[in-house]
Parts: C-alpha cells; structure tokens; sequence
C-alpha cells in the first residue's frame, strides 16, 4: 500500500482541490451555481441529454430529429459524445445530466493526474512522493482550467501520458499493447485532439531514437505499423465524421499563403505566470501556465551535470518548436489539423505543459546533479525574463495577454522563494533538506490551488438555466397529445426566445435550429438567403415568417408570455410562466411545388434583399399582391419607432450592426428580446392593432436603421394554399427512415424540410431514385399525376466500410498478440 501513496496522491490531491473549488465557486449542491460555460452550456449539456434519451428509451443509433432539420448522430457522437464514460449516463437520473458532467470534469482532473504521475513513475523508475505534486501540476494546469468544460478534449488530456509510455516502450522493449490500446482510444474518444497528439507523437519518436539508436529500423517499422492499427481502429467514427464535415462549415483546406507572427514571445512566456487568466478568444493567446517552478527547473535541466546533453538538446528544440507554434501562423495551422481554431487558441499546449514538468521532473530527480551557481544562474535567467516582462508587457503595449501586475509580483515573489529553498537545500544537512524539501512542495501545491480557484471552473446559474425544464416539459406533452390525436407523425416545435440554439435536445422536440461544428452548411445558406439567422456553425429559425415556418413543418410554439394568440397562432396550452402556441397554417414534412415555381424561383438572386426574396415566391405560389408592404419607421439614436397604421403582423429588416441585443416593447405591454442580431436577421415583431407604438431598443444606444413591413395574409395564405394542395401523408415515421403517400393531381416537385445530405436513400414506388436538390439544401423529387408512395431512408454514410476497417485492425492486432504471447515475448 505504501508504495502506491504517491499515485494516490496523484489522484486524490487535485480532485480535493478541485472540490474545493466547486465548494468555493458555489457549484451545486454547494450553491445555486453550475460548472455550464461556453460550448458545454450551447451543445454539451443538449447533446449529452439527446445521448442519454437514446441510451435509456432506443432510437436509432444513426440520426436525431432533435438537432436542427435532423442530424446525423454518428458523427456527432465522435466529434462531442465518443468518451466511453459517457455510457454511465446509462446509471444516472435524466434531472441530472449537469451533475453527471461536473463530475465527468473532477473525474477527469483526477486522471489527468494519476495518469501523467505515472508516466513518471515508469520512465524515470521511481516512486518518489514528488510525482503527485507534478502529476497535480499537470491536472490544474492552465489548459485544464481553460478549457475544463471541453469535456470531449479532456479525455485527450488523460490518455496522452499513457500514449506516450506506449510509445516509449514500443520503441525500447518491442512491446505495443499499452501504445496500441491507448492510442486506439484516444483517436476514438476524440479523433480532433488526438491529431495533436499523433504530431507529437512523431516528433516524441524521432527524439526518442535518436537519443538512442540501438533500437534500430525495426523501430521504425514498429511505430508505423501499429500507429496504423490504432488510427485504422477508430475508422468506425472517423470515416462518417469526414463525410459530415464535407458538408459543414469546416470543409476544405486553405493553407496560409504568407507567414505572420501573432505576438511577441516574451509576451507569450509571460502567460507562465501565476494567476494569468484563462484565454478562449481569437487572438490566439495559449494557456501554458503549469506552476511557476517550472521557469526555474528548465534552467536547472539545462545546466545538470548529471543529464546527458543529447536529451537537453532534443527537449529544448522541442520547447522552442512548440513556444514558435504558439505564435506562428502556419505552425500553428499544422497543429490543429490544417485549420485556424475558430477561438479557444493553443489546443496543443496540453502536450507543451506534459514536456515542461517532465524535463521539471528530471531536473528534480537529478537533484543531487545541481550547484549552487546553477542556481544564481536560474535566478539571473528568469530576472532578465521578469524584466523583458514589466518592460515589454506591463508598460501598456501588450495589453491582450491577460498578464497583470498582480500575476507579475505574485510570481516574482513566488519564483524568490522556490529560489531560496532550492539554495538552502543545497546548503543544509539532511533533515533541512527534507524540510526545504516539504516546504517547497506544499508552496508548488498552494500555487496550483490558488491558480486553479482564481482561473478555472468558470460558473453560470444552475436555477436559470433549468427554470423552463419543466415547464417545457408539460407543454411538450400536451403538444404530443395533441398530434397524436390528430394523427399526426412528424411535427417540429420551436421558441419565440430560446436560451441555446440546441434546446430541442435539451428539451425533447424536434425543431429547425442547431449549433453543431457538424451542421450542414447548405441550409445555414439557405437561412441566410431567406433572412432567418445562419452561421458557420448554426442556423436558426429566427426570422422565420409565417410561409417559412409553414414550409420548415413548425406546428407548434413555446413562449415565456400569454399574449402572442392571433390569427395566426392559437394557444393551446400554459405551464407556469411558460405558454403553447399552435401554428395555424403548417405543412406535413413534405409538400409539393409547381415545377415551374421550383425552377424559376432563385432564394439567393444577387441583389434581391431577404423580404424581395420571399415576395417572388409568393407571387410565384399566385399571390396577387406583395407578402411584405413596407411601412413607414423612425429610427434614432437608441430606438426606432414604428406606428400600426392597420391591424395586422409586423416584421422590420435592418443594415448591417455591430448591435447584438434588442428590446421590443408594444402597446398594451407585450415586449420580446431578439439576441445575436448581429447574424443579421428579420426581425418577427408580432401581432399589432392599429395605433399601437412599436419601439425597438437597444441598450448600446446606437443608432439601428430598421425598415419596416405589414403581412398581407391574403397573399400569404394564396401562397401557402398553393403548398398545401399537394400534401405528404405519412403513414411510418422512425429515427432513420419515413414514409408516406400522394396523390399528384398537378405535377410538380416534392420538397422535404430534410437537409439533402449522403445518408438519404429515396424510394419512389419501390424503386431507389436519385433525389433533387430545393433552395440548394433540401431533398426534393419530381413527382408525375398520380398516387406515389414516397420512402426516405437514412444510414450514417460510410460507418460500416469504417466498421470493416476498425474489424480488421482490431483482428489484425489480436493476432499479432497471440503470436508474441506464443513466442514469449512481453506484451
């Protein structure tokens, strides 16, 4: 049992710090607070509920109606979901899923530290206390307490110390089984970090034989050969994820045609110092603070007598390559896998942070190989740094980097101190070196401690963000009734004001808004071209009017207030503070268009803005006059004003703002906030009677010039008949495959609200038919007089050649264990 203290150290220190944290920063139950920040309160949180509703209720395994238009669920596990811990939800209450995720981050910090104080353990051949403080180091490090939340990067973080001693024993000792396994799961947990991890991983081996030859070619050989196994087993993910990103927004490859240099490099090392703040924005600052002690051990390991100086030569180029990746645009690029991050810089320095505290750790372990001038050297070193600092960075011409004088003095202080400690170690007897020994190491553990409380575990409101749950959840019901009802098998529910773009994931409908790296990119254009609200990595229902919604199948509504019933809408239902809306003109999941109306129509017609868009395809439906009237508005500074001269529905376009939040307030006390006006989108004012003031506010108090429109309904509903004649009537609704029938009295273009992606498979009678494209994103068919039965089925492209090559590699590996077991060889 003694033996195994340090490793438990290694574990158990950085949970409790961890915990006490969360005590600190009032997560729940020691609070009202929740660990939810950035991606984790947009997509994890959604996505892991949509996964535990698959684990615990069924469904098909290969597509989601609850994410956006539908998405294909394959991919999306491997990009966000693929961490084999995340199975437990299995275990765990549905109310919960926040709490199954703050313990999935302490879980991981934990490992993080167990796994790389193992490392330590096996490479240096030692069992030293010290490895938990290190392994401490490297769990709260600055990549932890940025990007804890990345729940899907972390795993990465955990297994790469593994990856790496596989690595290194494959290389020496012939043995694979550790590299091949962990490899294997670290591609499959996260392939995008782990590209990362497999750069390194070569340059780690070039180090490595280089340093010692004597393994020969064969460990070239070796390396690729199971490399190759390892990444070819994670080809039941990676392969249907680059199918799906063809189509995303992360599509193509544009390397940088000149190089550029971010910022400079003393500014760069100053983020080493303690307390600097976490970085997630797009100025690519990296977060690479591991302790402030690791400024003076790098200068002691290049100066140790007792460490040979081919492995200070290969450590240190890898610590300039990296510090120069950091800065450079086109060593950066490579390292996230031949793109720019789109924020949430320096993905890599995990693996800069692993390779600092291991030549730290050296250093340490070669102790008893450091003078005392080493040590006046370290000083005079990390002085000069100190004052290319305070003379370059906190003088006022760098003030992005997020180092402050407080980081500075803290760390000055701090860097003083392990300096003088290391001094009288090297002067005193036995016992005070065991104390300087002590000492020194609860100072590196307050410094982490103090670090990771002021930089990481970033929280939110837990109460705010459940306050709809179930509400929602009531209302949800009683649309599903309903429908069922009625007989209906497909609907799509939507929100006035949503808090995520993925809350029918969250809530448990199916809707026409996503925020996926993985969304179908053709549809966010689409959504642009129509005036509703799109993106790289979304598109969002708002905008929509009224023919939109109808043509997208939004039957129903969820609002935060009673007073959106008009003729239009109807109120079917309320829950608390929440209220149920049915749309009144709604069409099934597939509609038929005159033929000559699809062809002529353009949705993105150069120079034709958003409203001009959809009055041509009104009049093209037979609409005999404009859908949209403009009307008179007044804007100014702050506001703009428009007055209901008739009763009727209310829409306003605007130039392009920098403006992200606007308030409407109407007569009679009905108000709605539109967010993220910025994506440049209609904006649905609602129901107004004539003499109302509308008033549209922003809190910037800049000037946004709206123009202004009234509904015709008579045109609307011209155009919507046209739509409606024709209808789908589904008759087998599942996951992954539907179908129905019509009647083709006119002949024209069946048009889905299903993005047109390469899972789709289309049956028209019976027989595979090759689909067309509507508006550039959707499925659509030209349909002949007469009734057709119309099928779609869905099979994520490409996972099962990916699930014959991860078969083989597995089988091939196997294989290759059996015959090493038979010759006696170590595993």
């Amino acid at each position: 049992m003694k033996k195994r203290i340090p490793l438990l150290a290694a574990f158990f220190v950085p949970l409790l710090i961890a915990c006490i944290v969360c005590i600190d920063h009032e997560v729940f139950p020691f609070g009202e607070q929740c660990v939810l920040q950035v991606d984790m309160y947009h997509q994890y949180c959604p996505f892991f509920t949509e996964l535990m509703d698959k684990i615990k209720t069924g469904g098909s395994p290969f597509y989601s109606w609850n994410i956006g238009l539908g998405a294909d669920f394959v991919s999306l596990y491997a990009y966000y979901l693929a961490s084999p811990l995340n199975w437990l939800l299995l275990l765990w209450p549905r109310d919960y899923v926040i709490e199954f995720m703050t313990v999935l981050v302490l879980f991981k910090i934990a490992l993080c530290g167990l796994t790389f104080a193992y490392y330590l353990k096996e490479h240096f051949k030692t069992n030293h206390f010290a490895i938990g403080i290190f392994g401490t180091a490297y769990a709260l490090s600055a990549f932890m307490a940025a990007y804890s939340w990345d729940i899907m990067w972390t795993d990465c973080m955990v297994l790469a110390p593994l990856v790496i001693l596989g690595l290194e024993r494959l290389i020496k000792e012939g043995r694979p089984l550790l590299y091949y396994v962990t490899l294997a799961l670290s591609i499959l947990s996260n392939y995008y970090i782990s590209i990362m991890i497999c750069i390194f991983l070569v340059l780690w081996f070039l180090t490595c034989w280089l340093e010692d030859r004597r393994t020969g070619i064969r460990a070239w050989f070796r390396f690729a050969g199971y490399s190759l196994l390892a990444g070819g087993t994670g080809a039941i993910l990676i392969i249907p994820t680059a199918i799906v990103l063809g189509k995303s927004g992360a599509q193509g490859i544009s390397f940088p045609e000149s190089m550029e240099w971010y910022f400079n490099i003393v500014a760069e090392l100053a983020r080493h110092f303690v307390t600097t703040e976490a970085y997630m924005g797009q100025n690519h600052w990296p977060n690479i603070y591991c302790g402030v002690f690791v400024l003076v051990f790098f200068v002691l390991f290049l100066l140790n007598r007792r460490i040979p100086w081919k492995r200070k030569v290969s450590r240190t180029v890898l610590v300039i390559l990296f510090v120069l990746s950091f800065a450079n645009n086109m060593l950066d690029f490579v390292w996230h896998g031949l793109h720019f991050p789109t924020s949430l810089p320096g993905r890599q320095s995990f693996l800069y942070i692993f390779l600092l505290l291991v030549i730290s750790y050296e250093s340490f372990f070669y102790l008893r190989g450091t003078r005392l001038w080493h040590i006046l050297a370290a000083g005079v070193v990390n002085g000069a740094f100190l004052f290319g600092v305070y003379r370059f960075v906190l003088n006022g011409e760098i003030v992005s980097s997020g180092v402050d004088m407080d980081a500075f003095w803290a760390t000055v202080v701090l860097l003083a101190c392990y300096l003088l400690l290391l001094a009288v170690y090297l002067l005193g007897k036995a016992k005070i070196r065991q104390l300087m020994l002590g000492i020194g190491c609860f100072a590196m553990l307050g410094e982490l401690t103090v670090n990771f409380d002021v930089t990481g575990l970033d929280t939110t409101s837990r109460t705010a963000y459940l306050q709809r749950r179930d509400d929602y959840g009531e209302l949800i019901k009683i649309a599903e009734e309903k429908a069922k009802e009625e007989g209906t098998l497909f609907f799509r529910t939507e929100e006035l004001e949503r808090m995520t773009k993925n809350d029918a994931a969250l809530y448990g409908y199916d809707s026409a808004t996503q925020f996926s790296s993985l969304m179908n990119l053709e549809v966010s254009h689409f959504y642009q071209a129509v005036g509703m609200e799109g993106g790289k990595n979304f598109y969002c229902i708002n905008g929509a009017t009224p023919l939109l919604s109808a043509m997208l199948s939004v039957r129903y509504v969820l609002a935060d207030n009673g007073l959106e019933e008009n003729g239009l809408r109807t109120m079917i239902g309320q829950s608390g503070e929440s209220w149920l809306y049915e749309n009144n003109y709604v069409l099934p999941l597939g509609f038929v268009m005159p033929e000559e109306v699809a062809s002529a129509w353009d949705e993105d017609k150069s120079g034709a803005d958003d409203i001009q868009v959809q009055n041509e395809l009104a009049y093209l439906l037979g609409a005999k006059s404009e859908m949209f009237v403009p009307v008179s508005s007044a804007s100014e500074q702050g506001v703009s004003t428009i007055e209901a001269e008739e009763d009727g529905y209310y829409f306003a376009t605007y130039e392009k703002t920098s403006v992200d939040n606007l308030t409407e307030e109407v007569d009679g006390g009905r108000s709605r906030n539109y967010t993220k006006v910025s994506h440049g989108y209609t904006l649905d004012l609602g129901y107004c009677e004539a003499g109302d003031t509308i008033k549209v506010k922003n809190s910037d108090n800049e000037t946004v010039v709206l123009t202004a429109y009234r509904l015709d309904v008579s045109a609307f509903l011209a155009a919507y008949e046209t739509l409606a004649a024709q209808p789908l009537e589904l008759t087998e609704f599942t996951d992954d495959r539907l179908s129905g029938t019509v009647e083709i009295k006119e002949p024209g273009r069946m048009i889905f609200s299903i993005a047109k992606e390469d899972g789709w498979t289309l049956y028209v009678d019976g027989k595979k038919t090759e689909p067309e494209t509507f508006g550039g994103a959707f499925i659509s068919v030209y349909l002949d007089r007469g009734e057709h039965m119309v099928e779609l089925r869905y099979e994520t492209p490409g996972f099962y050649l990916g699930a014959a090559i991860s078969g083989f590699c597995i089988a091939a590996f196997l294989i290759l264990i059996l015959i090493r077991k038979r010759q006696g060889c170590r595993l």
